[in-house]
């Protein structure tokens, strides 16, 4: 049974391979010799002859065991589909002084079951690993050789099926790679060995190492950095030894080390311990579904949120300090080893909230953009639904990984009208967006430069464009690779927006792609300022205080009103809460508060807020409220009001009104001597008493 698909040459060399199962399947390239690949190893092989390129394989199961060649990135069709089975018999992959080289996208199964056999085997150059799952092997990935590799986003798990004491999830041998953001476990051996002095600049930073027999890290006369990574359930947490004097001990910090049969282990000279920032706390992992699931997760009540190395440059994508474990750290992704549809384009996060969450609707001419409890919930965003987005959207998106010939690409919007436009009259989005490129150099250091991707000037005069950046260089990385565009919305009025895409090559065509159900979504855009006022504070009697008067008070539980307003002009309220303060900022509670959710949901999404009277008697009388202090005191009356706007990470629009008084009580009567409210009891007062109220018997 035979399959294929032609491909065209771009700039480089451009292979396709086809397969369906393990039967023999003729892979077919429309190049200038019109030759026949029979395997993934021949297109390899021709790339490389003619200068690079990238292979790109098409869903299916492939029994080989390939070789990889210098400047030919070998990508798949994403590792739930596109299968390389070494068939027991070897090495799956090997990388041997592999450089400028991406290897993404595939499962690497089976491995040789003898004393060697890796799924991935790399001595020397500089290859990046991404985005696969890398299980049933003896070895799950070996580098040694004085290799930089960059291990990143993988799925490595069911390694060492021997069982045996030296089958590892990774093995480092004298080499110097960066490991991040891979979930390694269940591994019949050690998840992560790091051998010899050699190996002392290895990065072992925001992994999750879990449920592994042996040690979860085991350095070896070695001192890695081990940072912002969870290690719980293994035997052996953290390991170090057989170190001598001269040999760098490991250097470990801000690690979630918990519920190891021995936490930190040290032997023969070696030095394994808490460092700074180290907990050792139930990181409260979300078990996966299967291998390919959101695996191990962060539950919302984890102690890894925002817990990593506050450092800045290890903060999370939403610039918030880095959470520990997978998903932290600029390069942690929702979930690792997803690479896209196989064609088209897909909008993924609007900051944090997934693009499939905002329900896309054009029901009437207000429109909706909701966010559901649950996904609010998980997201850290104050659960509620019907929530507007404003200020500066972080949108991101990827292509799928048989779109390699896509450059370049415009994020333009539409504030929909009575009727749908054409395409053509979506307004390009033109915010400037710049990126950090991490370069991994010949040394195995990483070196950062900030680039601008756009919009860049182009000889077609094509307003937004933007340089994609979410295929990675085989010589570095890029921070906030998926992250298309940071739209300003303060510049745009209110309104239901649609957002999509136009795909663009390398001489600026547009690029037809398919369309997927998030190729396009609905937005409500609304940056309407939140109004909250107090107005005025009144005795019981309606009497007005005048500002910063003192009030005077028969008794600590005599009424006071407050004319206050809590407002959101589009009905976008999320809450509003009126406390008291007094003295040196110490609470005496609340008058009253209320919310959105919950409270004022019955006709979504409409919820203005408040223009009226509240009194302080029924706050005292739930206990929520304080009496008045005695003797008097200077207190502060504080409304805060919040809309539901956000951004995707928080909510962004708020107003707050202080109002401050002297609160003097006179327990025995309830005479008030400053008539006039202007702070001082004199002539003025009795001149007011005298005229209005005549002899007042006060004893």
């Amino acid at each position: 049974m035979k399959a294929k698909r032609v491909a065209t040459f771009l700039s480089g060399l451009l292979l396709l391979c086809w397969a369906m199962t393990a039967q023999a399947v003729t892979y077919t390239v429309d190049d200038d010799s019109g030759a026949d690949f029979s395997s993934i190893q021949t297109a390899i092989d021709k790339a490389f002859v003619n200068g690079g390129g990238t292979v790109l394989v098409a869903a299916g199961t492939y029994y080989e065991n390939l070789t990889l060649k210098s400047n030919v990135h070998v990508r798949g069709a994403g590792l739930s589909t596109t299968t390389v089975n070494g068939n027991r018999s070897g090495h799956v992959v090997t990388a041997t002084g592999v450089e400028n080289v991406v290897f993404d996208g595939f499962a690497v199964v089976d491995s040789r079951l003898s004393s060697q056999g890796a799924g991935i085997y790399i001595s020397g150059g500089n290859l990046v690993v991404s985005n696969n799952l890398v299980t049933n092997n003896l070895c799950g990935i070996s580098i040694g050789g004085g290799s930089s590799a960059i291990i990143r986003n993988n799925i490595i798990t069911l390694n060492g099926i021997n069982g045996g004491f030296l089958d590892y999830g990774i093995i480092v041998n004298n080499a110097t790679p960066l490991i991040s953001n891979n979930i390694i476990s269940k591994t019949r051996g050690a998840a992560i060995y790091v051998a010899w002095n050699g190996s002392s600049d290895t990065r072992i930073i925001n992994n999750t190492i879990v449920d592994n027999d042996h040690d979860g890290i085991w350095c070896y006369k070695s001192g890695p950095t081990i940072k912002n990574n969870i290690v719980a359930g293994n035997a052996y947490g953290i390991a170090a030894s057989h170190h001598e004097a001269s040999e760098t001990q490991p250097r470990i910090s801000y690690n979630d080390v918990w519920e190891n049969s021995e936490n930190y282990n040290s032997q023969s000279g070696g030095v394994a311990e808490p460092g700074t920032g180290d907990i050792s706390l139930d990181p409260m992992l979300i078990e996966p579904a299967s291998n390919f699931a959101r695996a191990y997760y962060l539950n919302e009540e984890s102690p890894c949120i925002d817990a990593g190395d506050p450092n800045p440059i290890y903060n999370d994508i939403d610039g918030s300090r880095a959470d520990i474990g997978a998903y932290g750290g600029l390069d942690g992704l929702p979930t690792p080893g997803f690479t896209g549809v196989r064609s088209g384009f897909v909008f993924t996060t609007v900051g944090k909230v997934p693009v499939s969450e905002i329900t896309q609707t054009n029901s009437d001419q207000r429109g909706l953009a909701n966010v559901s409890s649950q996904a609010a919930s998980d997201l850290h965003i104050y659960p509620h639904a019907d929530a507007p987005f404003g200020g500066k959207l972080w949108i991101s998106g990827l292509f799928g990984p048989l779109d390699d010939n896509v450059r370049y690409y415009q994020i333009k919007v539409w504030k929909i009208p009575s009727t749908f436009p054409a395409i053509m009259l979506y307004q390009p989005l033109e915010d400037p967006l710049t990126k950090v490129m991490y370069t991994i150099n010949t040394d195995g250091s990483v070196t950062p430069s900030r680039e601008t991707i756009g919009p860049v000037t182009n000889y077609k005069g094509i307003k937004g464009l933007y340089k994609r950046t979410d295929r990675l260089s085989g010589s570095g990385y890029w921070a906030h690779q998926d992250l298309k565009i940071v739209w300003n919305t303060n510049w745009f009025a209110n309104g239901l927006y649609k957002v999509a895409f136009t795909a663009y090559d390398s001489t600026l065509n547009v690029v037809p792609l398919d369309h997927n159900d998030l190729s396009d979504f609905y937005i409500m855009i609304d940056n309407s300022a939140v109004e909250a006022t107090i107005n005025s504070v009144k005795y019981d009697d309606g009497t007005i205080v005048k500002e910063c008067g003192i009030i005077t008070l028969g008794s600590d539980i005599e009424n006071l009103q407050f004319d206050v307003t809590a407002w959101h002009p589009n009905g976008y309220l999320k809450n509003y809460v009126l406390s008291v303060l007094y003295g040196k900022n110490k609470n005496a509670g609340y008058v009253d508060l209320d919310q959105y959710a919950g409270s004022n949901d019955a006709t979504p999404p409409v919820w203005h807020g408040i223009k009226e009277t509240l009194d302080s008697w029924p706050a005292m009388k739930r206990g929520v409220l304080d009496p008045w202090r005695d003797p008097g005191c200077g207190y502060q009356f504080h409304l805060k009001a919040w809309a539901r706007t956000t951004d995707g990470f928080t909510h962004i629009r708020s107003a707050s009104f202080n109002d401050h008084y002297y609160i003097q009580l006179n327990p025995e009567n309830s005479c008030r001597a400053d008539l006039d409210g202007d702070g001082k009891v004199d002539g003025e007062d009795l001149s007011i008493m005298a005229d209005e109220f005549g002899a007042t018997d006060c004893r």
